[in-house]
């Protein structure tokens, strides 16, 4: 990546993450009644192979949703199987879970979270992107050729709910030109 991040550029980001991802985590807490607690924000930048060696845990189901506008990327919904039968039952699911009504967890879950945490982002940042519906992600699926980005800043963090063993991770990956557009209306916010 051309342009490696300040440290003042970096904090005010990790900030801006923290907000908006506290948003996320407050409406999903809202839905199922349980105390939700995040990961500090960890920012990166990464190539096609690092971003694709972070999505081998066969233990999480991924999703992914893309999101246009004045910044362009996509969302990826790491969702653990631990504890996603207690996440089923809090967000009134019937057990055993099918494949369909696994899926619709899934997608559900992300949604919501992939949401929040876009749209408090881009609201903080006066940026416009509105973000598509997501699909079940099949990262081992995907060849490093296939991935569309030279590089990839990475903005992560992880959720963790309380009531039961469920975790999550969302990770806001954007293309480099929506980097450069970041950073320069980071800078504003600074000055």
């Amino acid at each position: 990546m051309n342009t490696l991040l300040s440290e003042e550029q970096r904090d005010a980001l990790q900030e801006l993450m923290n907000i908006s991802m506290g948003q996320a985590a407050n409406a999903l807490a809202r839905l199922i009644s349980a105390k939700i607690t995040l990961s500090i924000p960890k920012i990166s930048a990464v190539t096609p192979h690092k971003f694709l060696a972070m999505l081998t845990k066969r233990t999480v189901w991924y999703t992914r949703q893309s999101f246009l506008g004045a910044i362009k990327g996509e969302v990826v919904a790491i969702l653990s199987k631990d504890g996603c039968d207690a996440i089923a039952l809090l967000m009134d699911y019937d057990l055993p879970l099918t494949q369909d009504t696994l899926n619709e967890l899934l997608l559900e879950l992300a949604n919501i979270l992939a949401g929040a945490c876009l749209a408090g982002f881009a609201e903080q940042l006066s940026l416009k992107a509105k973000l598509s519906m997501p699909t079940i992600f099949m990262p081992a699926a995907l060849r490093v050729e296939q991935y569309r980005w030279a590089s990839t800043l990475i903005m992560e963090v992880e959720f963790k709910v309380e009531a039961s063993h469920f975790d999550s991770k969302i990770v806001i990956c954007l293309e480099e030109a929506s980097v450069q557009t970041l950073l320069a209306t980071l800078q504003q916010l600074l000055e």
